[in-house]
């Protein structure tokens, strides 16, 4: 059995103005999809993905087992952003259908999607990626996908798959299993006469892609009780992307039969009316930054973590708002370090100072301008790094890790890491390789999501999350969303149909 197999993954924001060239899928990522590389082609993505704890890494263990024999496309991702250019998306579009098509004869395709792509000429990156490839392979050749839990499931992309599977857990670290069961449906659809029916159901609402995980542990037992069915090959819940401003944006439940559409249908519409019932139960709750930096206690065994969620890198935010060190210097908040901001000229100015060197700099509010301006800090230069250090990805598994030149900025008792890339902050081996002890401060300030309760969750005394200003903020009322389809939970109350 030759199978297709390849991946082009991003997470894109369109509310943020900085769009995701060519180069930046070029650029290697050192953070959160590592293991993912940049930009690979042909043998290379079976080479770099093999034992890998990706979805691919799953896809590929599987192969072996299953006697499958795996052919490289393309494999691509780039740190979230704004829209993919018109540019990057035709070379993604032309590469990876046109891999497909010299490869000949293909009993199967296997891709790992992300499901959130958005492009400045096409909405549906995904769906029209799977529509180009269904017309090469032909209606009989099954194509399956894997999806991030983030994912805005279209109609397009229903159509053009057999199956489609998501990502479980948030934070995410069933990948590689994911893989796994992706290839082996694959392969039994290769092998037997069954025909997969998928049956998807829409929910009118904007889910905080940083969600509690209550409500998802009950939609897991959930997909648990309709995969017991043998007649069923796999269900999913995808909490959707809210940061697209597009038209099908959102959640939805998503089910796929051997056979009969009335076996997805019925457990799809259980899956869908749990969701909604359940739809005030995603938010994560959180306080004022004021709030909690009174309720910090004046003697501490071990740190408060604040997530700055609205400036998360990874969820396409630029990275440079420097919302945190304004309030932590307006309340007078020692003993405090903030992981990390953007600034590439406040580093470059630390850098030609040299450690010891004290100086003004305007420090954030140069990307992001919508949601930040930069505040003046006197201070002085306490650490400069080269940004190598050896770390953890997004998988948790140990790699050297390059985020480019950063410093430490010491001002009126606060810790600034500022660096050159956009990066995610979730690894204490970061402030380490700072010569920063992570357990001896009073506040950490990470921009971050949830991965950080996993990797601080030892060194923590409290782990508080912040609703902040940036472009992943989940205050849906504050963004101007001129496509979604409305009324639409919660702006609207009045009219919504679940």
């Amino acid at each position: 059995m030759r199978i297709a197999l390849g991946s082009v993954m991003h997470e894109s924001n369109t509310f943020s103005p900085l769009k995701t060239s060519l180069d930046d899928f070029r650029q290697q990522q050192p953070w959160i999809y590592c293991l993912m590389c940049a930009l690979l082609f042909d043998e290379d993505v079976i080479r770099h993905h093999r034992a890998r704890r990706t979805e691919l890494g799953g896809m590929l263990e599987a192969a072996e087992i299953l006697n499958m024999q795996p052919v490289g496309t393309i494999s691509a991702t780039a740190v979230p952003s704004g829209p993919i250019t018109a540019e990057a998306f035709s070379f993604f579009e032309e590469n990876l259908t046109g891999r497909i098509k010299q490869q000949g004869p293909l009993d199967g395709v296997l891709l790992a999607l992300h499901g959130a792509a958005v492009a400045e000429t096409v909405d549906d990156v995904e769906g029209r990626l799977l529509e180009r490839i269904r017309d090469i392979v032909g209606a009989d050749v099954p194509i399956g996908i894997t999806l991030d839990h983030h994912a805005n499931v279209t109609r397009k992309m229903v159509e053009n798959a057999d199956f489609m599977i998501g990502y479980r857990t948030h934070p995410h670290v069933d990948q590689h299993d994911i893989g796994k069961k992706a290839a082996e449906i694959l392969a039994l659809l290769i092998r037997s006469n069954v025909k997969p029916v998928t049956v998807m159901k829409k929910l009118p609402m904007l889910l905080p892609g940083e969600s509690s995980p209550v409500p998802r542990q009950r939609l897991v037992e959930k997909l648990k009780e309709i995969e017991a069915d043998p007649e069923v090959l796999t269900a999913s819940f995808f909490i959707g992307f809210p940061f697209a401003d597009i038209d099908e944006v959102g959640p939805c439940s998503l089910v796929v039969a051997k056979h009969d559409e009335s076996l997805a249908a019925s457990p799809a519409d259980e899956l869908a009316r749990l969701m909604w019932d359940m739809r005030d139960q995603f938010s994560l709750p959180t306080v004022s930054v004021e709030q909690a930096i009174q309720e910090l206690p004046d003697t501490w065994d071990a740190p408060e973590i604040f997530v700055d969620m609205g400036d998360c890198s990874y969820a396409g935010a630029a990275g440079d708002v420097p919302f945190f060190l304004d309030a932590l210097l307006r309340h007078e908040v020692k003993d405090a370090v903030i992981a990390a901001v953007l600034d590439k000229d406040a580093v470059d100015r630390c850098i030609q100072a040299g450690v010891g060197a004290r100086l003004t700099l305007e420090i954030g509010g140069k990307l992001d301008r919508i949601n930040g301006t930069p505040v003046r800090a006197d201070g002085t230069v306490q650490f400069i790094s080269d940004g190598k250090y050896r770390g953890r990805d997004f998988y948790l598994s140990e790699v050297d890790v390059d985020i480019g030149p950063a410093v430490v900025f010491n001002t009126q008792g606060i810790d600034v890491i500022l660096v050159t890339r956009r990066i995610t902050t979730y690894d204490p081996a970061l402030l380490r390789s700072m010569n920063i002890e992570p357990s001896s401060k009073r506040v950490i300030v990470l921009k971050g999501g949830l991965l950080n309760q996993v990797t601080y969750g030892k060194i923590a005394g409290r782990i508080r999350p912040f609703n902040s200003p940036g472009f992943a903020n989940w205050d849906f009322s504050k963004k101007t969303y001129k496509k979604i389809p409305r009324p639409v939970y919660p702006l609207d109350q009045e009219g919504i149909r679940s």
